[in-house]
């Protein structure tokens, strides 16, 4: 069973880890970036990086970008569903990476795919210095899997907005020790959105304040 760990075109996955392993290990800033290399099949180099997907306008062309979602991963560190709002997609920030990243088809890695999915990201930074990751699978792949963190951080990520941060530990404390749930019922109520109750709550408060 495979856990994704991003919800973009299947070929971005493994470019996407490669850039976050390299961003995180050697703690590089987009600033320091020169250019980031993606050597991959050359559907990913014509399809997923021709000129439209260089100046994405709507999520549908963000998600599908492979110079957006790696531009994302220089500035956020992460690609999760809040780097596809319009108002990620236009941030400054990641727009001003777009046009360092290069994807390149390279007739070795179509060799061994789909077998391997692999690819080569080349990370050059502005003082001359040059990191290189080779993935074969992208991470949430059995081959390839999360770790607790990485999976608390996702968990995290798709429930920002949600859940506070009490009922996220809540969930996270009950579903690492499910053997102690009494019922799947039990462990839905704990999912039940707080943080937009909250919202509307203190809506509410206002509105009756300003009547008096």
């Amino acid at each position: 069973m495979r856990n994704e760990g991003v919800s973009t075109e299947a070929l971005t996955h493994t470019p996407i880890s490669a850039t976050l392993d390299l961003v995180k290990q050697n703690d590089l800033s987009p600033d320091q970036v020169q250019q980031v290399q993606i050597r991959s099949l050359a559907r990913a180099a014509d399809i997923l990086s021709d000129p439209s997907k260089y100046d994405p306008r709507s999520k549908e062309t963000a998600d599908h970008s492979l110079p957006y979602v790696i531009a994302a991963a220089l500035v956020d560190r992460q690609v999760t569903p809040a780097q596809f709002t319009m108002e990620k997609i236009m941030d400054p920030a990641i727009r001003a990476q777009l046009k360092k990243i290069e994807v390149v088809a390279d007739p070795e890695i179509e060799k061994v795919f789909p077998a391997l999915q692999r690819v080569i990201v080349n990370i050059t930074t502005k003082d001359g210095r040059t990191f290189t990751r080779q993935l074969d699978y992208p991470k949430g792949d059995p081959r390839n899997p999360l770790t607790d963190t990485e999976i608390e951080e996702k968990f995290a990520a798709l429930a920002e907005g949600v859940l506070s941060k009490s009922a996220q530990k809540k969930v996270k404390d009950a579903v690492w020790n499910l053997e102690k749930v009494g019922s799947v019922s039990k462990l839905m109520g704990m999912m039940k959105a707080d943080v937009r109750k909250k919202a509307a709550s203190g809506t509410r408060e206002s509105n009756r304040k300003g009547k008096r």
